[in-house]
């Protein structure tokens, strides 16, 4: 049956592909949009960081792609009557479409990217030697017009924690939007939701998510008046490598984007199956937001589950039924030269009988069940911003660990000269609390991005 599902899917782009649509049977509906955010867009369809509302949909792990960011954001005051509606006009499309010949492709081929080095200091009080470290990365897109209705996306990615990281395929698509309100993708795609968007140590959706971090797939998404779904094979990181079940995943993800009048919610639900033993996961929730003046309220809610269902039939005598609940707030407030951004987070986990990494909830989806951040700014000059960073963090997942728990405060230095570019120095002093009886620690680092 699923197999049935995505051959039917795939039938249908393919059938589109014959032809091109009659300009006269596209009727006017609610325009669609999708992300590929190179730093922050709602629903992100192309790149790897995060969008402002934290979620994405997107054809690589952390690809860049400015040309794409106003693509997954679906017009406003949209809703379920609209997308009926629209379903209706893409239908109208596709049949047009059939009757038409191949036409001539105008090649129009463009190019984007974002390059970040860094360089950070271990601890400067209690190291014997002055240590450093290193992260890179490197994201090259292009984009291929092949007329004003099909199109295609590919990207190249270096992206480590070293000062040469190797340059690999970062997935590919081919796009048929023959109107505003609908497209269809097939190819490399990436869905997130949910991103910590305030918190710069938890900002990147490959790794950490309230909601649900990156799962890359090869296959189909379809996107209808703010309504979003895809399907297909697990690829990379999301089809269990190194274990027997790498080839079997599938997954499945859908999402509706409702804005108005500065005004966010989104919610979501994904499935993932390794075909294995009750060997699957869910995810679910709702992203939630507002913007008056110069304060803006972000909201999620995230339910994690792996071996959903699961009564021994892992393990005997054992459920290994894993659960979360994340709660994720961040306000934030923004007057003349002053601006402030929060974050508050915290996660009931449930690991069930799983064992120590075999859960979903182990792969630092969830980097910690509980922390506070507080960053009040004050802009120097025009290109120049003070930021007085506050955080507390439990350091762990587990509620009755008191062993790792720090309290952190520190500076950044944000320096935007020229538009595209930004500098940020930082240091932070790092102060055991609770049941930790580590030492102080003091580091310092140096962060610079610039895109194009």
């Amino acid at each position: 049956m699923k197999k049935r599902y995505l051959i039917t899917a795939t039938m249908l782009l393919a059938s589109a592909a014959f032809a091109q649509e009659a300009e006269s049977a596209a009727p006017a509906a609610a325009p669609a949009t999708e992300v590929a955010a190179p730093a922050e867009t709602a629903p992100a369809a192309e790149p790897a960081a995060a969008p402002a509302d934290g979620s994405t949909s997107s054809p690589t792990d952390k690809v860049t792609e400015p040309a794409e960011v106003t693509e997954s954001t679906p017009a406003e005051n949209t809703n379920p009557g609209e997308v009926a509606a629209a379903a209706g006009n893409a239908l109208d499309i596709i049949k047009a479409s059939m009757s038409e010949e191949t036409s001539e492709a105008k090649m129009e081929v463009k190019y984007s990217g974002e390059v970040e080095f860094d360089v950070y200091t271990g601890d400067l009080w209690n190291d014997d030697d002055f240590k450093h470290s290193y992260a890179s990365t490197f994201d090259l897109n292009f984009e291929v017009q092949f007329n004003e209705k099909w199109s295609a996306f590919v990207g190249l990615e270096a992206d480590g924690e070293t000062d040469s990281p190797e340059a690999v395929y970062n997935g590919a698509y081919i796009q048929y939007q023959p109107a505003d309100f609908f497209s269809v993708k097939f190819g490399d795609l990436t869905s997130s939701e949910g991103a910590f968007v305030a918190y710069y140590g938890y900002d990147d959706p490959a790794d950490n998510a309230a909601g649900m971090k990156e799962h890359d797939i090869r296959g189909i998404q379809l996107q209808l008046a703010g309504f979003e779904l895809g399907l297909g094979f697990g690829r990379g990181d999301n089809d269990a490598p190194e274990t027997e079940a790498n080839g079997n995943v599938y997954d499945v993800h859908a999402a509706y984007e409702f804005e108005y009048a500065g005004q966010h919610l989104r919610p979501y639900a994904d499935y993932k199956s390794y075909q294995e033993a009750q060997h699957n996961e869910l995810h679910a929730g709702v992203e939630a937001g507002l913007s008056i003046g110069g304060f803006g309220f972000r909201a999620v809610y995230g339910f994690h589950a792996d071996y959903l269902g699961d009564d021994g039939d892992v393990v005997e005598d054992q459920d290994w039924t894993s659960t979360a609940h994340a709660f994720l707030v961040e306000p934030s407030f923004e007057v003349s030269m002053f601006e402030i951004k929060t974050s508050a987070f915290y996660a009931l986990i449930d690991r069930g009988d799983a064992a120590e990494g075999a859960s979903d909830l182990d792969n630092e989806e969830i980097p910690e069940y509980f922390f506070l951040y507080a960053e009040p700014a004050l802009k120097l000059a025009e290109y120049i911003k003070l930021g007085i960073p506050v955080e507390y963090h439990t350091n762990t997942l587990d509620d009755d660990d008191d062993t790792q728990k720090t309290f952190d405060v520190g500076g950044r230095v944000y320096i935007t000269p020229v538009e595209n570019l930004e500098i940020t120095a930082f240091g932070m002093i790092d102060i055991p609390v609770a049941d930790n009886e580590d030492n102080e620690s003091f580091h310092m680092g140096i962060e610079t991005v610039f895109s194009f």
